[in-house]
C-alpha cells in the first residue's frame, strides 16, 4: 500500500486539543456549543485536504502525515513554540475607546431588515475580533479581552499561541502523489 511522502495531496480526517480536552478544531466532530448553534442542522464535517509540505498547518502536523497509509491514525502533540508560537504580551494592549472608534463616515443611522432605524454606534463586546491599523499602516485582528468606558484590552496573539497542540490524525487517502 502507498503511503504519504512530502509534495502529496492527501485527505484526512483530524481533531485538535489543548491540554485540558478542549477541541479547537476537528473535521469529524462539532462541540456542544456549535451544535446548540446550528440544531444540528446544515452541519456537515468532511475531510480536509492538503499537500504535505506546503505549509497549510503547523511542519509538525505536517511532517506526521508522513510514511502514513490510507486508513492509519495517529496521535501525537505539537509543542506551543512549533505550532503557534508562545504568547507575547506585548501584544495585549490597552486602548482609549476614542481612538478605536470608527471615524464619521456620515452615517448617521442605518435599517435593519425589519425596517427600524438605528443609531450607528461603535459597541464592542468582551470577545469580538476587531481588525484594527497599526501606527505602521499593518492591519491586525485583536480580539477584547476586557473592557471599561474609557479602554478597550485588545489581544493580538493567536488564540492557540502559548499552548501545546494535541492532534489526532486518521489518513482518508493519498489523492495525488509528487512523482
Amino acid at each position: 500500500m502507498a503511503t504519504a511522502k512530502r509534495g502529496d495531496r492527501v485527505k484526512l480526517h483530524y481533531t485538535g486539543r489543548l491540554a485540558n480536552g478542549t477541541v479547537f478544531d476537528s473535521t469529524e466532530e462539532a462541540s456542544a456549543d456549535l451544535r446548540r448553534n446550528f440544531k444540528g442542522r446544515g452541519m456537515t464535517f468532511e475531510p480536509a485536504e492538503l499537500v504535505i509540505g506546503a505549509g497549510d498547518m503547523p511542519p509538525d502536523f505536517e511532517e506526521a502525515l508522513v510514511g502514513m497509509e490510507p486508513g492509519q491514525g495517529k496521535r501525537f502533540t505539537i509543542p506551543a513554540d512549533r505550532a503557534f508560537g508562545p504568547r507575547h504580551p506585548e501584544l495585549v494592549v490597552d486602548v482609549p475607546r476614542d481612538e478605536i472608534a470608527p471615524r464619521n463616515i456620515g452615517i448617521e443611522s442605518y435599517r435593519v431588515a425589519e425596517g427600524r432605524q438605528r443609531p450607528n454606534l461603535f459597541n464592542p463586546r468582551v470577545g469580538d475580533l476587531l481588525e484594527v491599523k497599526t501606527a505602521e499602516g499593518k492591519m491586525l485582528q485583536a480580539r477584547v479581552v476586557a473592557m471599561n468606558e474609557e479602554t478597550l484590552t485588545l489581544d493580538s496573539n493567536h488564540p492557540l499561541a502559548g499552548h501545546d497542540l494535541d492532534v489526532e490524525v486518521r489518513l482518508v487517502g493519498i489523492l495525488q502523489g509528487n512523482g
